[in-house]
């Protein structure tokens, strides 16, 4: 039977979850290694928790490691990974979840769809490990574990979640599709995002209740994270593009969507820095980071030239006084030898 190892053993305080079944894996830092080995003394890495002195006793023959809180990932090297606990521990492989099976008192098919367990569990998950807020965290769980034939139905369950009314349901499914954002009907954010505008801007984000945000922001949020997949330095999901480039013309999109979309569509982004600080002000000096983020001064940038990036300061220049006050200042925070030839240009 073929196994599946974590990217790097995690060691977990009592306050995050150490699952008790084997083929549960961490592919998250909240979530501990319950397969453990030593690799000096052979032996099965043991944990338990100390109520006393209020932490995890990891322990084999030769080495001990307590976790008083949060989490600790392991390795070999010394400093392969800031803040890890160097040590001969490793994964020494989990065991697949063979298919059909009983998870938390649902029942997992081998063959069939995924609709019925979508709809009981996405939005009302039978467990949320200690650690996790997020209501699809069961149905993440259960897509990791899924092989990978199975995984395609799974997504296109949840995917058919983003149009739901219940706005609980709905966000539940966007955060399924920004913790896997490459997976089959991860594209159907995009399209919902367009097709439901409206009646999305009007729903308010039940999750969101401190910051108050629509349904449709969080939505905006979502799809950063599948902007970021591209191929050939070109984004794959185009209308996550377009749909991307409409909010932040509308002053509909968050500061997030201004770094993004200035990485992987700097052209694009240049032309309209200025309609997008038109439309929404007070983003001004995000936008300006943005531009410095991929400015193309002092070693050219065959994808935004010089001269686009000039036409988009002289346009955001004279906007109105606050604007032009940001650019100064923005000039002024660059090195001498960029602040020269960029300050030069701008008084012609």
């Amino acid at each position: 039977m073929s196994l599946i190892y974590c990217f790097a053993g995690v060691l977990v305080a009592p306050n995050l979850w150490l699952p008790s079944e084997p083929f549960d894996y961490g592919g998250w830092h909240q979530i501990g290694c319950n397969q453990l080995r030593c690799g000096a003394c052979k032996q099965a890495v043991q944990s338990s928790v100390d109520g006393a002195k209020g932490c995890r006793h990891y322990a084999c023959a030769c080495q001990s490691r307590d976790e008083y809180y949060g989490s600790s990932v392991i390795g070999s090297e010394p400093d392969w990974y800031q803040g890890a606990f160097q040590t001969a521990w490793y994964c020494a492989g989990h065991p697949r979840l063979e298919l059909p099976t009983l998870l938390d008192g649902i029942t997992i098919p081998a063959v069939g769809s995924f609709e019925q367990i979508v709809d009981q569990t996405l939005a009302n998950p039978p467990f949320i490990a200690p650690g996790f807020k997020s209501l699809s965290f069961w149905v993440q769980r259960l897509y990791r574990l899924l092989p990978e034939a199975r995984q395609a139905l799974l997504g296109q369950a949840v995917a058919l979640r983003l149009s739901n009314t219940d706005a609980r349901v709905a966000r539940a499914a966007m955060d399924f599709f920004a913790a896997f954002p490459h997976v089959v009907g991860a594209e159907q954010v995009a399209i919902v995002a367009g097709r439901d505008h409206e009646r999305l801007r009007a729903t308010p984000d039940p999750t969101m209740t401190e910051t108050p945000v629509s349904i449709y922001d969080s939505m905006l949020e979502t799809l950063e994270a599948r902007l970021m997949i591209v191929q050939n330095g070109v984004v794959v999901d185009r209308t996550a593009l377009e749909t991307a480039r409409r909010a932040l013309i509308a002053g509909e999109a968050g500061t997030g969507m201004i770094f993004v979309v200035a990485s992987c569509d700097p052209v694009w982004f240049c032309d309209y820095a200025a309609d997008i600080v038109r439309a929404k002000s007070d983003e001004v000096d995000f936008v300006l980071e943005a531009l410095k983020d991929n400015k193309p001064i002092t070693s050219p940038n065959p994808a935004m030239p010089i001269a686009s990036l000039i036409r988009a300061l002289q346009e955001i220049r004279s906007i109105d006084k606050p604007c032009r006050n940001a650019v100064l200042n923005w000039l002024r925070e660059l090195p001498r030898e960029e602040r020269a030839k960029l300050g030069k240009i701008l008084r012609s």
